[in-house]
């Protein structure tokens, strides 16, 4: 067991083995250790297509670029900014292209690499079809997508994979839309946030906005970019505690309050069954009870009390036969997905040896014979039909052995869950058997009672006497427990224990990070800035000019810098602790266009461009309707110049 483990589980007061199987079961991951910081950095974008409506004209843009700064400048609503977009839109697999821009575009096509591996994604935007290819690696390894949901996941594997981004979880508390009328105010549900997310600390737009960084400070999307690129150690253990704690715990209300509503429909309280009882006792008591009736008497107190304990068994094993039957369904919906993605790997290698080994002598679409087609005359090598080499992609039969032997593990497990859910099922039918028989010998022993008045008062206690306790047994299922069960506690102590450590470690990173935004804060022009403390969530407490203020108080224009200078430190820290992972790409949407002196503008430009060149790999493009500021600040075969009035594409 880790030292985490062990730390967990002496704060919950278990077992290190009981401790590790529940984080383990709750998915809570270990992130004292992060991984190494990635580059990523754009090659060449270019694309295709034809203009309509009022603006007509062929498209036809390319760019190759490198490390450094980069610009593209253009009066507004002249296409600069879309050139960023198209960027950000090749790497995330979604986003928000104009309408217009998306109509025009046929063919996107983006060279980029992370750590030196090259990959390419290209893009066929053709009427309301999209579809395109993700080539990885020197040997091109091709991921295909046919629409923009196949997109967006194949984007998002990849940039997590490629620059070793964790999946971080969250809790939502529900609105009031969707809260039900039996639903309680802390109820809500896990969210992921992953590439779709992280991908906007590669994008500064100059946005009226309250977010440092990301599209809204709202939803705990802000907190997730810093934790995540600033590189705090411990943030992802946190969260899954803290995600699995609120789901355990609501799963736990739902169930108290569900137990509750079923003893409300069963009719009479607890409070009326006891006074009933006590009444009837009271009768049986006034009563003569001649001796011989006392064995009748014994006789329905014993069936009444083997019907108070069926029932509480019968209650525990219907309980554990869903439990086993959800289990055995998950597992099997599971395998069937598998199963079916091993026939797809499976066929797919039968049609390629099968296709490819086909030798035709005629078109098969109008019987002409090769011989008479214009390629009648190449070699063997190429398609005697179309005229084309193709290359032979071998099917990957280790990816179809690896899934089959998944498969078969997953094969095993349904056949135990489904053991287990039959064994449980058949328990729960005995049960139940006995459960009826208990009620059969209680009704007989009733019915034995002779018809006196006596009789019938004890016949009354021994009935309210079995009813009172199946109740009672009911009602411990809907009250909430005194304490907390292990698994609560376990992934509470998990969730302390994390967030300690993360407290710890963050103190000196979040420093640095701290003291490299106020340095590139005031080399970025804001002159009067002193200080510049950034907490853990998220928030950016800003002293200059004498006075404390914060990041939503500052004007736009020091928003803008101070949202250039957080996403440069990130990388700077990063790079120099080893432990940051924001990839070194910045594109940077109108960087002027709060500024009202010009001067300012070009400041920030020119120290963009020294800051490129102190920072190993950093690449930041930028676009901006100063035109004769960027022409000073940028070198021209780094920049992109459309004439006044003049589209840049």
């Amino acid at each position: 067991m880790s030292d985490f483990v062990e730390t967990v589980a002496r704060r919950a007061g278990v077992d290190s083995e009981q401790a590790g199987e529940i984080l383990a079961r709750h998915g809570v991951r270990e992130s004292g250790v992060l991984p190494r910081p990635h580059q990523l950095l754009i090659k060449r974008l270019a694309f295709t297509g034809e203009k309509s409506g009022k603006s007509t004209g062929t498209v036809n843009f390319s760019w190759d670029l490198e490390p450094g700064l980069w610009g593209v400048t253009a009066d507004n609503l002249r296409g600069k900014s879309s050139i960023l977009e198209i960027i950000w839109w090749c790497l995330r697999g979604t986003g928000a292209l104009q309408a217009d821009v998306r109509n025009w575009i046929h063919h996107v096509r983006l060279d980029a690499q992370v750590d030196g591996e090259a990959f390419t994604v290209r893009v066929d935007n053709t009427g309301d079809q999209l579809t395109g290819t993700l080539a990885v690696g020197v040997q091109q390894h091709v991921t295909s997508f046919a629409d923009e949901t196949e997109f967006a996941s194949v984007m998002g594997a990849f940039m997590m994979d490629r620059l070793g981004l964790e999946f971080l979880r969250g809790w939502r508390k529900d609105t009031p839309a969707r809260s039900g009328a039996d639903s309680d105010s802390r109820d809500g549900q896990v969210v992921v946030t992953s590439w779709p997310a992280f991908s906007h600390a590669l994008l500064c737009r100059n946005r009226e906005s309250d977010a440092l960084l990301g599209e809204t400070a709202g939803g705990g999307t802000m907190v997730s970019l810093l934790q995540m690129f600033v590189g705090l150690p411990w943030t992802t253990t946190r969260r899954d505690a803290k995600a699995a704690l609120d789901l355990v715990q609501q799963s736990l209300r739902g169930q108290r309050r569900r137990a509750q509503q079923d003893l409300t429909a069963r009719g009479s309280s607890l409070q009326d069954l006891e006074e009933q009882l006590a009444q009837a006792r009271q009768r049986a008591t006034q009563a003569e009870a001649a001796p011989s009736l006392e064995a009748a008497a014994e006789a329905v107190e014993q069936a009444g009390a083997r019907l108070a304990e069926l029932t509480a068994q019968h209650t525990d094993a219907v309980q554990q036969m869903h439990q086993t039957r959800q289990a055995e369904e998950e597992i099997h919906g599971t395998l069937v997905l598998d199963q079916a993605r091993l026939r797809d790997l499976r066929e797919t290698a039968v049609a390629q040896r099968f296709f490819g080994a086909l030798k035709p002598t005629c078109c098969p679409r109008c019987s002409t014979t090769l011989d008479q087609l214009p390629h009648a005359d190449l070699d063997d090598t190429h398609c005697r039909i179309c005229g084309s080499a193709p290359a032979e992609v071998p099917a990957d039969l280790s990816a179809a052995d690896e899934l089959a032997a998944t498969v078969e593990t997953f094969k095993e497990a349904h056949s135990q869950a489904k053991t287990a859910a039959q064994q449980a099922a058949k328990a729960a039918t005995a049960i139940e058997a006995a459960l009826a028989q208990a009620r059969a010998d209680l009704t007989a022993a009733q019915a034995a009672m002779p018809r006196e008045s006596a009789l019938r008062a004890h016949l009354e206690v021994a009935r309210l006497e079995g009813k009172l306790a199946e109740r009672q047994a009911a009602d411990q299922h809907a009250r909430r427990p005194e304490g907390m069960s292990a698994e609560e506690q376990v992934l509470e102590a998990a969730a302390k224990e994390a967030d300690k450590r993360a407290k710890d470690a963050s103190t000196a990173l979040l420093g640095a990070v701290s003291e490299e935004i106020c340095r590139l804060g005031i080399r970025l022009g804001m002159k009067e800035l002193q200080a510049i403390k950034l907490l853990g969530n998220g928030k950016l407490e800003v002293t200059k000019g004498g006075s404390k203020t914060t990041f939503t108080a500052v004007t736009p224009g020091e928003q803008v810098r101070l949202r250039i200078a957080t996403l440069l430190a990130l990388l700077r820290v990063g790079k120099e602790t080893g432990v940051g992972r924001h990839p070194g790409l910045l594109l940077l949407d109108s960087a002027g266009a709060q500024e009202t002196i010009d001067v300012d503008v070009a400041e920030v430009l020119s120290q963009l461009k020294d800051i490129c060149e102190e920072t190993a790999g950093l690449q930041v493009i930028t676009a901006t309707a100063k035109r004769d500021l960027a022409t000073a600040a940028i070198p021209a075969d780094r920049l992109r110049v459309a004439g006044p009035g003049d589209p840049v594409w």
